[in-house]
């Protein structure tokens, strides 16, 4: 029985997964990686950073298993089959397809999605007391609640980050990143730069989608707005000459764009 001065016990599912699903989605394809999708409690362990007997590797083991990623038995650890489409895709709609499954694994997740999928996600304070006061969690443990949901919606694809600032939570993680969910002209529609031509000649798209892997940098610009660039991981060395190239030509475009401040201050007056 517990005394009256010990801390009481929360429910089990309280607290978010100590690993956020990007977290969880690079450890699962380390595990893919270096172990062929199986491995034993010590190989895990030196993948993941912890010491076996530590709780710190009980817990992501755990965020692994509440994600559904990886099965555990007799101190082994595979790969599901959500586990696999995810650490080795064979398309990038089933790779999104896969991210989004394992997000909506956990429930706190799966009710703050369905309640504003296809809508603005509410700031961060309001996020809070929504889950605070509906889903009946702890205040200090909603705070960690709304980070863990932002960073794995983002790594699903799921949240699109609008030139207003505000963040849109999708349907769907599709190709048409770009697009808005929304509807009439609440989401303005995103301006698409193109270079004429590569150094080998071919047209370059460079307009820039949102994705969970890779580098995605967002730059804040005047009025508000912002600029985005995004490079994928594992790029071979002819890509990285390529996106060289490209860059260098974007220069241009870029001061193409610059409009005179005072003049520009003169149109709007």
């Amino acid at each position: 029985m517990t005394g009256s001065g010990e801390p009481k016990r929360l429910p089990k599912g309280t607290f978010p997964p100590l690993l956020s699903l990007g977290d969880a989605a690079s450890l699962a394809r380390r595990l893919y990686e270096h172990g062929g999708g199986e491995a034993s409690f010590d190989l895990l362990s030196q993948m993941a950073g912890n010491s076996v007997s530590s709780s710190t590797f009980v817990k992501k083991l755990a965020s692994l298993k509440s994600y559904g990623l990886a099965l555990e038995q007799n101190r082994t650890v595979s790969l599901t089959d959500l586990g696999m489409a995810i650490a080795a895709p064979t398309d990038p709609e089933g790779a999104t397809g896969a991210l989004k499954a394992a997000l909506l694994r956990i429930e706190t997740f799966n009710r703050i999605y369905e309640r504003h999928k296809g809508k603005l996600l509410p700031a961060d304070e309001f996020l809070r007391n929504i889950i605070q006061g509906d889903f009946r969690v702890p205040r200090e443990i909603a705070e960690r609640w709304v980070r863990s949901f932002k960073e794995s919606a983002r790594a699903a694809g799921l949240l699109l980050e609008r030139p207003d600032g505000k963040i849109q939570v999708r349907d769907n993680a599709a190709a048409d990143t770009g697009k808005s969910d929304l509807p009439g002209d609440a989401m303005p529609n995103p301006i698409e730069m193109r270079m004429q031509q590569s150094p080998q000649g071919s047209t370059i798209d460079v307009s820039v989608p949102f994705s969970a892997s890779g580098q995605n940098s967002r730059l804040e610009v005047s009025g508000g707005r912002f600029a985005t660039f995004y490079v994928p991981d594992k790029i071979t060395q002819r890509d990285a000459e390529k996106l060289k190239g490209t860059l260098a030509g974007l220069s241009a475009i870029i001061d193409s764009l610059v409009v005179d401040e005072i003049d520009n201050g003169r149109k709007d007056s």
